[in-house]
């Protein structure tokens, strides 16, 4: 295959306005982004500039859409947020092209992106782990691929991203196809500087003196510092060929308690979304969301701590009670409170109750 579309998501008119994917405007862009993506808003913001730039004609053609390099501790959204465009532009969070870079930690790994160089075995197939319908796209749908960890890679292996973010193509190392991004939104995420943020984020707690608070006067005063820590942490470790390659470098910042909250608020009403589905009527107490945002909070290991805190405390003990519920389609009332920082499941079954009544 030469890898060249007939026809790409550059070629669309942009006189009728923006379309991207499911996307019909920049404000329902943003709003899909951050209605599922919290305590991000300068990373959303940053995200539909690079897209409405695209959307709007004036990207360089022979580079990919947009490469975005997201920074920042983990558990802070990242990778979510390469769902969430991926759901926004394809129609599902899970297509997109996901490399995994910690499985390309060796430097022989490479020829697992630009495959076997002819001699070698499996040079003839040109296997490479790039699935190429997810990569090329549409003309209405672009491919979304993502390069997640990059710092988890070797460097030979990072080196071969050059190719795809300066000329949008990727030629298989056997010479027989291409693989072409000019199609494609490239996100790239990275945990690096994440030690130093935590670090800076734990001396804030304290009230030091001298030299040591006006550094600590510095942190107060915006989120700047973690920015620059996580920006520099990338720069310190790319080449600067490939560090000057990105569109943008979006950093995302470090949960803190407001932001825990609204996940909490947003994971419960995924899950009585999905319980009403089965005839289950979920009720969660402010108190327990409460109790739960503070209990799960941990700023070192941002939303997936608390994503494990909500598993423990609610998900399991509900769906306990799913399983143990008789056979047949009997209404379930669900609810969740706290007493003495404890949190309480109990449930009725309103249907039993009022067919006694009846009687």
């Amino acid at each position: 295959m030469s890898g060249h579309l007939a026809a790409r998501f550059h070629d669309l008119d942009t006189t009728g306005g923006f379309r991207l994917g499911d996307a019909r405007s920049v404000d329902d862009l943003r709003r899909g982004l951050s209605g599922a993506i919290v305590g991000q808003d300068e990373a959303v913001d940053a995200v539909v500039r690079a897209l409405m730039i695209a959307g709007a004609g004036l990207a360089d053609r022979r580079r990919p859409i947009a490469s975005l390099l997201f920074v920042g501790p983990t558990g802070v959204g990242k990778t979510e947020m390469a769902r969430r465009i991926a759901h926004l532009v394809r129609g599902d969070a899970d297509n997109l092209c996901r490399i995994d870079m910690n499985s390309l930690a060796q430097e022989h790994y490479a020829a697992s992106l630009s495959g076997a160089p002819p001699g070698y075995a499996g040079s003839k197939e040109s296997f490479t782990l790039f699935e190429r319908d997810k990569i090329e796209g549409t003309v209405s749908r672009p491919g979304v691929v993502l390069f997640d960890e990059i710092e988890k890679a070797h460097p030979t292996v990072l080196r071969a991203l050059l190719q795809i973010l300066d000329a949008g193509t990727l030629r298989i190392a056997s010479g027989t196809s291409t693989i072409d991004f000019r199609n494609s939104i490239v996100l790239l995420t990275s945990n690096l500087g994440t030690r130093e943020i935590h670090d800076l984020r734990r001396t804030r707690r304290w009230a030091p003196i001298g030299a040591a608070s006006r550094v600590v006067d510095r942190i107060r005063h915006g989120r700047r510092d973690e920015t620059a820590i996580a920006v520099d942490a990338v720069r310190d470790f790319l080449d600067p060929e490939l560090f000057n390659r990105f569109d943008e470098i979006i950093a995302f910042r470090s949960i803190d308690t407001g932001t825990a909250r609204r996940v909490v608020d947003l994971e419960v009403e995924r899950l009585t979304d999905e319980l009403a589905t089965r005839g289950v009527l979920c009720t969660v107490t402010d108190d327990a969301r409460t109790c739960l945002a503070t209990t799960g909070f941990d700023e070192r290991y941002g939303a997936r701590h608390l994503h494990r805190t909500l598993r423990r405390e609610i998900h399991a003990p509900i769906a306990e009670r799913l399983l143990r519920r008789p056979a047949g389609p009997i209404p379930l009332l669900i609810t969740v409170d706290v007493s003495e920082d404890v949190i309480v499941i109990s449930d009725t079954e309103p249907s039993t109750e009022s067919g006694a009544g009846d009687e």
